[in-house]
Order: structure tokens, then sequence, then C-alpha cells
């Protein structure tokens, strides 16, 4: 009988080790088969968790599928990403989007996500975009129709359309490789208002194209409030591709610490202007920005165009110098293009010279000269070139301005 029971026990043993057996051969089996990929998903708690439509670079992402296990590479578009292996499960993983140079994706691996595992590998196919455009300025905002005008930002490629207002596309677009730089021609439809960049990444809008109106302060033709300084002409042979009237400031070298802006052609003074509107004092200074045309006929090499509001103080100053830089600390353009300065850059003077120092809190003290004058807004602006350095300037200093307006950003 105990003889019996052992041969049982015997036998229940031995079929035990075979389903374990059976059971590590179908694992293993399982395991070494080629990985497989079903969905992508977003890595954020629900109700954000779902199936994802595209991904961009640095997005962290959940891979789902099938033996993934001993994955050890992911390439999104040719380029590798990076993973913590401790995420890593047989159905499913967590992986950061790498950084992707778009115009160096390999010829047929664009939109696809190849996963290698030590059993093999597998390519999914999916959208993997670029974050949406951005568009920090343009050459030139008055650029006529029908000419090439160029866009200047971030993650400018894979456009869709460039639609100026009016509501018709550019043509002949042409992006830089790397995405900070793109050209496209005006239609000939094009009026006034916001260009709309859309791109495989989404859609971006700048303002603004060709707006004569909005926070124009002085374009020396039907808004001008010229008071007195630089000679106003409206000479193509002086700067080519002048739009009607605008503002000539020349002179030839200067002497060291030379402040002298009163002499003639090196000042644009213009009357009492309405900055910003009144209602809209309590805005951060970082809203607005001054902007306008210019065109540099002669090499620059020194000295600064200096903007300030009209008092004796200096107290917040502007400074603009282009040639700085320049690798070879001179600068000339054969264009007119558009000068963006932040009012945040009007700021005190320091050791390091005018405008070097903080900004103005606040629009109010921005704006108004005397604590004992109701702010409406308005105040006289200058537009003067100086040297507030110990170096004397050699170059001659020869510009057109034109369309000096001062608009609040969008968000």
């Amino acid at each position: 009988m105990k003889k019996l029971i052992k041969s049982r026990s015997g036998i229940i043993v031995i079929l035990l080790m075979m389903v374990l057996a059976m059971q590590t051969a179908c694992k293993k089996s399982d395991n070494e088969k080629p990985p497989v990929i079903t969905r992508i998903r977003a890595i954020s708690a629900a109700p954000n968790d779902s199936t994802l439509t595209k991904v961009g670079s640095g997005q962290n992402i959940v891979i789902q599928g099938e033996n993934l296990k001993t994955v050890s590479a992911v390439y999104f578009s040719g380029f590798a990403a990076t993973f913590n292996s401790a995420l890593v499960g047989d159905d499913n993983f967590v992986v950061t989007v790498p950084s992707i140079l778009f115009s160096n994706i390999p010829k047929g691996q664009e939109n696809t996500i190849r996963l290698v595992t030590k059993y093999g590998e597998t390519t999914f196919t999916f959208p993997v975009s670029p974050p949406p455009p951005v568009v920090s300025s343009v050459s030139n905002e008055y650029t006529p129709q029908g000419q090439t005008i160029t866009l200047y930002g971030q993650y400018l490629y894979l456009i869709k359309s460039i639609t100026f207002p009016g509501g018709a596309d550019g043509t002949n677009v042409v992006s830089k490789p790397d995405g900070t730089s793109c050209t496209v021609t005006i239609p000939l439809s094009a009026t006034s208002g916001d260009i709309v960049v859309k791109t495989q990444g989404g859609t971006s809008t700048y303002s603004s194209y060709n707006d004569q109106v909005t926070g124009m302060l002085c374009n020396f033709d039907n808004v001008n409030n010229y008071s007195y300084g630089a000679s106003i002409t409206n000479s193509q042979a002086l700067f080519p591709g002048a739009q009607g009237n605008y503002a000539r400031m020349f002179t030839g070298s200067i002497s060291a610490f030379n402040y002298a802006w009163y002499d003639a052609n090196r000042s644009i003074n213009l009357n009492q202007v309405q900055w910003v509107p009144q209602a809209n004092l309590a805005d951060p200074v970082s809203s607005y920005v001054l902007k306008f045309e210019i065109s540099v006929k002669e090499p620059w090499g020194g000295g600064g165009l200096m903007i300030r509001r009209n008092e004796g103080s200096w107290l917040y100053l502007a400074r603009y110098e282009p040639w700085k830089a320049e690798a070879t600390r001179i600068f000339k353009s054969n264009t007119w293009y558009t000068v963006t300065i932040p009012l945040t850059q009007f700021k005190t003077k320091t050791g390091n010279g005018e405008g070097t120092g903080t900004s103005a809190p606040t629009l109010n003290d921005l704006i108004t000269s005397s604590s004992s004058v109701t702010n409406t807004g308005k105040g006289a602006i200058v537009f003067m070139y100086i040297n507030d350095t110990a170096t004397p300037v050699t170059t001659k200093f020869d510009v057109g301005i034109d369309n000096i307006r001062i608009v609040k950003l969008k968000k």
C-alpha cells in the first residue's frame, strides 16, 4: 500500500514538473516573439490618458503593445529616444519623444516609431510633429504685395500654409533647415491684418501686416506728429523701397561722449502723441512694444540710436545698436526692415551707459515725466543719435526711419 502511494505521489510530482516546464516554455516562447505596438497614449491621468493622434519633441508618452519587455531602442522619425528601463513592462512602457531636427529626418522614416527588442523590431506609422510655429518678427511689416517677406521664429518647417489678411495664401514658401525662418511671396490681394502660419505642428498668428492705423504715432504722411530735427523726404534714390515720406537722420563721425543730439539731422522729435490708451495704463509694461521701419545706408559701427520721452532727465531710454550683433562690428542694410523694441527696454542710466539699468515699473512711470501732470497716456517722443562711450565713432550714420508706432502684444 505504501509503495502504491509513493508510486502515485511520484507520478503527480512528475506531472506537476511537466506542467511547470510547459508553462515556462510557453512564457519563454511568448517573450521571444517580436514586439507589437498597438497604440500610443498620453501619460497623464484620466481623462487625458487617451489614445493620442500625434506626438512632439519632449513629450512623455506611453507605448502599448505586446512583447515589449526587452526593448533596447526606440526611434521617432529616425531619432533615438531615451527611456527608463525600470518603467518598461511587457505590454507598455514610458518614453520621452526626442528633440527632432525635422530637416534631417532620414528619407522614409517620417512619422514613424521604430522599436527594437532582443527578439526583433517593429515600425509603427504615427504622426511625429514639431511644436506649433512661433513667429517672433518679420523682415518688414510693410513689404509690398507681390514681394518676398521673411518670417523669423521657431519651428517654421513642415508648413502647410501662410495666409495673409484678405484670405489668400502666400506662395513660394522656403524654410530654413533649422526652422528659425522662412520666406514667402505675399499675395497681390493681401490687405491689412494678421499673418496666420499653419504647420504640421499647429497654427500661429503674427500681428500684423500692413497695418497703417493701430498704435501709429507718426508715418510722416497722413499721421504726422513730427516737430523738428531730421529732414523729411520721400526720395527713392536715397532709400529705395520707401513708402511715402520718411525721416532721414545722418551725420559723420562723432567724438567720445558726444551727446549733441540737437545738431542738425541727429534727432526726430515728435509732438505729444498717445503712447497707449488712457484706459490701458494699468496694463503691464511688457504688454507693449515700440516699432518702426529703418533702412541703414552707410556702414554703422558705433554710437546708438536712442529713444526717450521728451524731458531733460532722460530717466528712461531705449537703445538700438544693431552693429553690436555683427561679428565685424559694422552693420548695413540694403532694405527697409522692422525694428521691435519692448517698452521694458526703456531703462534708467547706470555706469554702463544710458538705458542700461532698470525698466519703468508701470506705464504711468514710463510715459509721464512729471508727477504733477495727470497721466493721459500721452507724451512726446525723441529719437536721437549719440555716443555715450569713451570711444570715438569713425563710421557715418545715415538712416531712414518711418512708421513709428506703439502696439499692444496679442496673447
